[in-house]
């Protein structure tokens, strides 16, 4: 309890002062004053950075994780492993489909012999190789995060992805032990052309729509979450429009590697 009361700060008579104890090295204590106008400055401050910053949702595919190069070769991957060689242009003529389109898409135009609910499991088996043994983190992915909770900022994931597949990536990259929750598209039976997704993770953190910020690399899910009044930050990744990005960005992160730029920025 003395050494409780050793290290409190504690004001003047007047309030003008506000004394804080600092330990020394050898032991014992010695006390240096700052105006106590300075310290509730730094109080006010931290006050508004909580207000500004309350919470962050974060994708997954293209955000987080460095894995938008697979979902555009996974067909391929799959023909591959069936002993066929994939044509070119095979990634636009799959991009517009569902992974069960897919499925029938590529029985019939490569006479695979297979009924289509197998080709799906197949497919599906890829991505979750993926995921389990070769997906790696964005750069400065990891960081970034621990800066956020070192600010006593929760973050939630928001993905589309299948939750049993993306878990795996998290584990594997070491993101997974970061996040205060996770949901999925599949979870709530909706997509990201609308809100629904954010506000469940924004409900979940107890934080305020205009205090919590959506990372997102997708055009579509950044337009969604900007026009439900959450402040985005767009992260870039080459397999999204990065000009249509950019205008819907509050901040638009060319990469993950600068999280004191990106506090700063926010806090304002």
């Amino acid at each position: 309890a003395d050494a409780i009361r050793r290290t409190a700060p504690f004001c003047s008579e007047d309030g003008s002062m506000i004394a804080r104890p600092r330990p020394l090295d050898q032991g014992g204590f010695f006390c240096y004053t700052v105006p106590a106008e300075i310290d509730r400055e730094t109080m006010r401050t931290n006050e508004e950075e909580r207000r500004m910053i309350q919470g962050a949702i974060f994708d997954a595919d293209g955000t987080l994780l460095d894995s938008m190069g697979m979902w555009d070769t996974v067909g391929e991957r799959y023909l591959i492993a069936q002993g066929v060689r994939p044509p070119a242009g095979l990634r636009e003529e799959l991009f517009p489909l569902s992974l069960a389109q897919c499925a029938v898409y590529l029985k019939d135009r490569f006479a695979l012999p297979l009924a289509p609910a197998a080709i799906e499991a197949g497919i599906n088996g890829v991505i979750r190789s993926f995921y389990a043994g070769e997906v790696v983190a964005k750069a400065g992915v990891l960081d970034f995060l621990r800066g956020l909770k070192a600010k006593g900022v929760p973050l939630y994931l928001a993905t589309a992805t299948d939750r049993e597949v993306i878990t795996k990536g998290l584990e594997r990259t070491g993101i997974l032990p970061l996040l205060d929750g996770l949901v999925t598209c599949g979870d709530l039976g909706v997509d990201k052309r609308t809100p629904e997704i954010f506000d469940y993770a924004r409900d979940q953190m107890g934080t305020a729509t205009e205090a919590t910020w959506v990372f997102e690399d997708a055009v579509h899910a950044a337009a969604t979450a900007a026009a439900a009044g959450y402040p985005v930050a767009g992260v870039a990744d080459p397999y999204s429009d990065q000009a249509e990005l950019r205008k819907l960005s509050r901040i638009y992160l060319p990469d993950m590697t600068d999280f004191s730029g990106f506090y700063q920025r926010a806090a304002r």
